[in-house]
């Protein structure tokens, strides 16, 4: 499954020199980028909420967006980030729509059929020049997200993708979870600003850490604390090369029922030192 998701990359990818940012431009002392919009409420009836979008229940695209695509591998930019439908295991995948107004405001409609192989990965990306972990110092991100309600027949987790040394490690934090199981099995855990992880490890190249609490639909996550945590305990090594970031939805089945999974915010800042 892995392997057929990396290939799915290699035709996919962009060239990160043409997306790099002024957040780690060389020669820079401290830069930072920082996008970061919220989008809505998170009461009862505000987007994440059950009586608002946050729902998901409505399977149908809102009216008048910015852009929507129901190609495999569309993609639409906003800045250096890209909204990307990534049906990667196209072979197994159903159909699928994303639309989008903002890299931050963004969601799909999937149809799965009912099986237990990850068909897609719809998500918000942002590629690096490959700057060194021990470089970098902070990587955060917020997030306001919604999946279908937990009623629902569906397998999917909301999670970032966190892609090392030119696509070579993979690492995956996941913070909302329904019905599926990490690849590989548990290693150890860890805390993450207080809050605790359960780490999975599917081969040398490929670790996730699942949020072992509450599972989030809103949160922050402290992104450089969680690839420590790998460092720290020997699974990766700060010489490693941050590649990408990306947050979106792993989705396996919807039980062959159009579903929507929304964005109502998202946000991602970076730091470093290139001394």
């Amino acid at each position: 499954m892995r392997a057929l998701k990396t290939a799915a990359l290699n035709a996919a990818r962009l060239t990160t020199g043409a997306l790099t940012t002024g957040a780690l431009t060389t020669g820079a002392l401290l830069t930072a980028v920082a996008l970061v919009a919220g989008c809505g409420s998170s009461g009862p009836d505000g987007p994440g909420g059950p009586g608002g979008l946050g729902a998901s229940a409505r399977a149908t695209i809102p009216a008048h967006v910015t852009w929507k695509s129901s190609a495999k591998f569309g993609r639409w930019y906003d800045g250096s980030y890209f909204v990307y439908n990534n049906e990667w295991n196209s072979s197994q995948a159903g159909p699928q729509t994303i639309w989008a107004d903002s890299y931050h405001q963004w969601g799909v409609i999937s149809k799965q059929p009912d099986s237990t192989s990850v068909k897609t990965y719809p998500s918000v990306q942002l590629n690096f020049p490959n700057p060194r972990l021990s470089a970098i110092g902070s990587l955060r991100s917020t997030f306001d997200e919604s999946m279908p309600p937990p009623g629902a027949d569906y397998d999917a987790e909301a999670a970032y993708d966190i892609w090392l040394d030119n696509y070579k490690t993979e690492v995956m934090v996941w913070v909302d979870n329904h019905k599926q199981t990490p690849a590989g099995g548990v290693v150890t855990g860890t805390v993450v600003d207080g809050q605790p992880f359960t780490i999975f490890q599917g081969s040398s190249h490929m670790y996730s850490l699942v949020l072992a609490g509450t599972h989030e639909s809103k949160g922050t996550m402290n992104l450089l604390a969680a690839l420590y945590a790998l460092v720290d305990r020997g699974f990766i090594s700060s010489s490693d090369t941050l590649t990408q970031v990306d947050f979106g939805w792993e989705v396996a089945s919807t039980d062959n029922v159009p579903m929507s999974f929304e964005m109502h915010s998202y946000s991602l800042t970076s730091a470093t030192s290139l001394g």
